[in-house]
């Protein structure tokens, strides 16, 4: 019998805004309220290794590292000995009694070549006293924002510089509180406010975004091919990028293709939608590597999240899944235009629908809006109370989560 694991994963930046790691949040099932702590600790390594095999560590973290929790069982009983040290940060978790063995187990992970983070470490006497036998192992410290005050936080970056271990922000959700701890000398940061950055009202969507933009609404009328071609026509950089992205595929056919209608007849069989609207979240990274924009990557992995859920619960509405992948990356724009989603909407492809589900959070997209929140904030209560209402089992949200991460890993 097959099984499956619950992910969740929250990127961590580092100081320039580039993704330096994931943290991976384990479960062993959406109705769980802790991280994978079985007692039976074969069984959690199984569910460990059943998640990298069945996403595969490329395609879930790249070229990153990855950060996952880790209690004193699993840290006492080796689970975590059969994975590669170079790509996992073993986070001891902020509850975890401190004694001699456990000493000497994080002695031996550090020996063989894993880093080790301090969980949730809020400075004052009592965790100083009681993590102090660790210190000298320790790669990592992270801070919560929210348990520690300003005067903390600030003696905590003076505290674990002096002993040449990286500090991480967590829970970070404001630029203000953002630029606070970068001035104070903090390495790494994590939170809702990378995962949707602060809006700037009233800021306009620039001229190719809005082009892009324009075509999604022709889309959604069903246009001749004619017509299709001469909206393009109308917008020469969207052109010049459809013809790139057909051509980078031209290993598959004899020849490249030179002209907007030919490449049009391609990528029609592809979607042309849907790559539409990933152009559009690679536009403040039209480099080499768009996907490593933590915006991109999450906005991708959400639409499909979305479509696949839909596909699930939609019955004989064939257009909820379509409806649902447009959703969620439209659920995302306000951060990559610098704009509220209202003023947005009123130029987007969006129906009354969807208006109501990224607004309101309400009706059948905004419940599925609403789970993906949740998945990406690690909110339990509310994904068992979602899943419960769309009778969804456990396993079909596993399997929603595990293909969506591939999906946009292969993009």
């Amino acid at each position: 019998m097959e099984s499956l694991a619950y992910l969740a994963r929250q990127p961590i930046l580092d100081r320039e805004g580039k993704i330096f790691a994931y943290e991976l949040l384990f479960r062993d099932s959406p109705s769980s309220d802790t991280a994978v702590i079985a007692s039976d600790v074969l069984a959690t390594a199984q569910v460990l290794e059943n998640v990298l095999n069945n996403i595969g560590l490329p395609k879930l973290i790249g070229e990153h590292k990855a950060f996952v929790n880790c209690s004193r069982d699993m840290l006492l009983d080796n689970v975590f000995g059969l994975l590669n040290p170079r790509c996992f940060v073993l986070e001891i978790l902020e509850d975890v009694e401190v004694d001699e063995s456990l000493v000497k187990a994080v002695e031996r992970y550090k020996s063989r070549g894993f880093e080790l983070a301090l969980d949730d470490f809020i400075f004052n006497e009592d965790f100083l006293t009681r993590c102090e036998p660790l210190f000298k192992y320790i790669s990592y410290v992270k801070m919560d924002l929210v348990d520690n005050d300003d005067e903390a936080l600030a003696k905590a970056a003076k505290f674990f510089k002096e002993k040449n271990i990286k500090l991480l922000a967590e829970k970070v959700e404001t630029k203000a509180c953002f630029k606070k701890r970068l001035a104070e000398g903090y390495d790494y940061f994590q939170g809702f406010f990378f995962a949707k950055p602060e809006l700037v009202t009233g800021k306009k969507i620039d001229a190719t975004s809005a082009a892009i933009l324009r075509i999604l609404l022709l889309l959604r009328t069903h246009p001749s091919l004619d017509e299709l071609c001469d909206c393009f026509a109308q917008f020469g950089d969207v052109a010049a990028n459809l013809l790139r992205f057909v051509n980078s595929d031209a290993q598959f056919r004899s020849q490249s293709i030179a002209n907007v209608r030919d490449a049009i007849v391609w990528i029609g069989m592809r979607n042309i939608q849907e790559w539409l609207m990933l152009m559009l979240y690679a536009r403040p990274e039209m480099g080499m590597t768009p996907q490593s924009s933590p915006l991109f990557q999450n906005a991708s992995h959400r639409a499909k999240f979305l479509e696949l859920l839909a596909r699930v619960v939609s019955g004989t509405d064939d257009d909820l899944p379509a409806k649902a992948f447009m959703v969620g990356l439209i659920s995302r724009m306000d951060a990559l235009v610098g704009a509220p989603l209202e003023s947005i909407l009123t130029d987007s492809p969006a129906d009354e629908e969807m208006r109501t589900a990224l607004l309101q959070r309400t009706g059948r997209l905004g419940t599925l809006l609403r789970l993906a929140d949740a998945v990406e904030q690690d909110d339990q209560a509310t994904i068992v109370e979602i899943i419960t209402e769309l009778k969804m089992s456990a396993t079909i949200l596993n399997r929603c989560v595990n293909d969506a991460y591939t999906w946009a890993h292969e993009r």
